[in-house]
């Protein structure tokens, strides 16, 4: 397997000449950022900031061109030796673009319809067309030889246990697909299995979709462990510190210095002039305050400093900055 492709999309012959400026807009469906890229099977990100790294990762095109550029044709111009493009800027990309069923055709059209009805739950047009799209890809790979849709189709990849943990492993091994992602396909196929329920589906066929829904559920869970290990692992301190982004105790200082003056004049405003005070300023100077505990007092349970009192720091600057932790335990009862 080649290493997965870097491309420079600025020197490539038809790039404009300045980069795209990227403005993302929450959906106020599901208070999420979509992706601009219509072709993009991500459901959204909590923050722009997500976001945007994903289309810097995923779609870095995107800032240069209106369609992605033909990759094949441009790495035959490499080998080429073509003058507009460097051979040591392409690679093979490692994230196999997946063969599916036309979007247009009869199911694929009553599966959109369904899933922004009330029956599918009224999803955005948006999302349900990426339910659909990762579907059809999931139908196609277990019967690729088959040219049209069909309900049989449909049957047959849905009640075959073994071509769907196929299907998971080949997004994980050969797509290279991320956790996150590989649980976006099994709620698709999820999505599925209940709009066949509701299609005339045969006893036998019923049967099997039970089985079928158990191991989903199974994938899921073993998928969802999956992500929260390498979730502790990328969080290990050792692991933040190898990478350069574990801050020193003199850098989180700093920035702590850079608010103080604006808790400063919050503080003084209060003891002054207590109804000028903003509502905003009152939630940064909280804000401030547990940043600055959670900085410098050495308590060993983060979450237990929405109960600390004025008494307990005054005892952790006598016990070397740590807080006594039995006053936590024996709060609710003395």
């Amino acid at each position: 397997m080649s290493k997965k492709c870097k491309i420079n999309w600025s020197n490539i012959d038809g790039a404009s000449p300045k980069p795209k400026r990227l403005h993302l807009e929450k959906d106020e469906t599901d208070r999420l950022f979509h992706c601009p890229i219509q072709v993009c099977d991500h459901d959204g990100f909590q923050s722009q900031r997500g976001c945007r790294k994903h289309v810097n990762v995923k779609h870095s095109w995107f800032f240069y061109f209106d369609e992605k550029p033909d990759l094949g044709r441009l790495a035959a111009c490499a080998k080429e030796g073509a003058s507009d493009v460097k051979s040591s800027e392409i690679t093979t990309q490692t994230a196999k673009v997946l063969p599916s069923f036309s979007v247009s055709s009869r199911i694929g059209e009553s599966f959109t319809k369904w899933l922004t009805g009330s029956g599918g739950g009224c999803k955005k047009d948006h999302l349900a067309q990426q339910i659909v799209k990762r579907c059809l890809k999931f139908l196609k790979f277990c019967c690729e030889d088959e040219e049209e849709l069909s309900f049989e189709v449909v049957d047959f990849s849905l009640c075959s246990h073994s071509l769907l943990f196929k299907f998971i492993d080949y997004l994980q091994d050969e797509c290279k697909l991320g956790h996150g992602g590989r649980l976006g396909y099994i709620d698709a196929i999820s999505e599925l299995i209940d709009f066949r329920k509701i299609n005339g589906a045969s006893e036998t066929v019923l049967r099997n979709l039970s089985s079928t829904e158990l191991y989903l559920r199974r994938a899921r869970k073993t998928v969802a462990k999956m992500m929260r290990l390498q979730w502790t692992q990328d969080l290990d301190i050792e692991t933040l510190d190898a990478r350069g982004h574990w801050a020193t105790m003199e850098e989180l200082l700093e920035v702590v210095t850079f608010h103080l003056p604006r808790y400063e004049n919050t503080v003084k405003t209060c003891k002054t002039v207590p109804g000028q005070v903003s509502p905003l300023d009152l939630t940064f100077a909280t804000k401030f305050v547990a940043v600055y505990l959670f900085i410098k007092v050495k308590g060993s349970r983060p979450m237990t400093y929405q109960y600390l009192t004025v008494d307990m720091v005054k005892t952790a600057k006598e016990n070397g900055g740590f807080i006594d932790q039995k006053k936590f335990k024996t709060a609710c009862r003395f």
